[in-house]
């Protein structure tokens, strides 16, 4: 298939965005799954295997393999057991994971440790996840198809990280999630035009292998209230940086610092006074994050909005977004009224109002019909 082909590289379209391959004449020795742009791909394949041509037409057994990439990621699983590949550039342990993981069929998974023990090396779970994080033939060599133990998603270095390990699995017909697939299937049965909004942009994301510390969560959404992404982002490490570690001050290493200190991270006045409401609360016990996974959405609000700078909208996202709820509807937010009006068709954009009664209808799965909304908007589920 490769013998006769001098190496080369190449980028093609997919329906999750740009991917690409390099290969030399025993096999493909690189892939990059999408990401947004072609040149990132270029970078990612540059990196992978340096100074590969790009020739103007791909060799035919290339464009073969790129159909079959592109039908696997529109969601026509195909094994690829007969892809030849190039591992010659592995150390001898990472080739065997790497033969072991390719008798994994679309449609199965394996945990680590079960990789390490068809590898012929038992106990060497945390070797196999090193080799996975450096597997350059993502897809053909389906590092996406490995779990942690539980079953659960655990990382993913491509590009993308575990939302695009999460859209790969589905492609394949794994549900990671029956709640997630439950409220998937009620919302297409119940909304045919929803249905095809779901098919397009895929499976329902918020909260998959979301582990953050609520207290990061509610710091860093105040931070960024009103401000652009990359200013939020440098106040933020600014504040991260006036205490030992990585993470935000602790609620009581807050309460300690000086309101100069805290100014001089960046922050207004405002939000100063915001974050310091949040850690007292925290510091006397009056709000336990802990506990917010116990109360009902109305409860879990209600204690979130005791926060001075935190309201219904941020608590409905991290209620969403970190909790994992699935019958929230943020009637204030914008970017959701416009994704009703599109779907449905209105000529005027719903206040809250009629979106609380427009909500009703895909109830007890809110949360996802949102989602999805967002997505059509958006653009996701173009």
């Amino acid at each position: 298939m490769f013998r006769d082909l001098a190496p080369g590289a190449a980028v093609f379209d997919s329906a999750l965005g740009p991917w690409g391959l390099t290969w030399t004449r025993r096999g493909v020795d690189a892939l990059a799954l999408p990401d947004l742009t072609e040149d990132a791909v270029r970078e990612l394949l540059e990196r992978a295997a340096p100074g590969r041509e790009y020739p103007a037409r791909p060799p035919a057994a290339v464009r073969d393999l790129a159909r079959r990439v592109r039908a696997h990621l529109a969601g026509k699983p195909d094994d690829f057991r007969d892809v030849p590949l190039d591992l010659e550039r592995l150390p001898p342990f990472a080739r065997k994971v790497s033969r072991a993981l390719c008798r994994v069929p679309p449609g199965a998974t394996v945990s680590y440790a079960e990789l390490a023990k068809r590898a012929g090396s038992p106990g060497a779970s945390r070797a196999v996840g090193t080799v996975m994080a450096r597997n350059p033939l993502p897809l053909l060599v389906p590092c996406h198809r490995v779990l942690a133990a539980g079953g659960v998603l655990g990382g993913f270095s491509a590009p993308g990280g575990t939302d695009l390990k999460v859209r790969l699995l589905h492609r394949e017909g794994v549900v990671l999630s029956p709640r997630h697939q439950a409220g998937m299937d009620h919302l297409a049965r119940s909304d045919r035009a929803l249905g095809r909004v779901i098919r397009r942009a895929g499976p329902y994301l918020p909260a998959f292998g979301d582990k953050r510390d609520p207290y990061d969560v509610l710091v860093t959404s105040i931070v960024h209230q009103q401000l652009a992404l990359k200013a939020a982002a440098t106040i933020a490490r600014r504040v991260r940086a006036l205490t030992p570690g990585d993470a935000f001050p602790s609620p009581r290493e807050l309460l300690r610092l000086s309101d100069a200190e805290l100014r001089g991270a960046g922050l207004s006045s405002q939000k100063l006074g915001y974050l310091r409401d949040l850690g007292a609360r925290l510091d006397d016990g009056r709000l336990d994050l802990r506990a917010l996974r116990r109360l009902d959405d109305a409860a879990a609000t209600a204690a979130l909005c005791t926060v001075k700078g935190i309201g219904v909208w941020t608590a409905q996202m991290m209620l969403i977004f970190h909790l994992g709820r699935l019958d929230v509807w943020p009637v204030d937010d914008l970017g959701l009224q416009k994704g009703v009006q599109k779907h449905l068709g209105l000529a005027e954009t719903p206040r809250a109002k009629a979106m609380a009664a427009i909500g009703e209808r895909w109830a007890p799965y809110r949360s996802l019909a949102a989602w999805y909304l967002w997505q059509l908007v958006d653009g996701g589920a173009d």
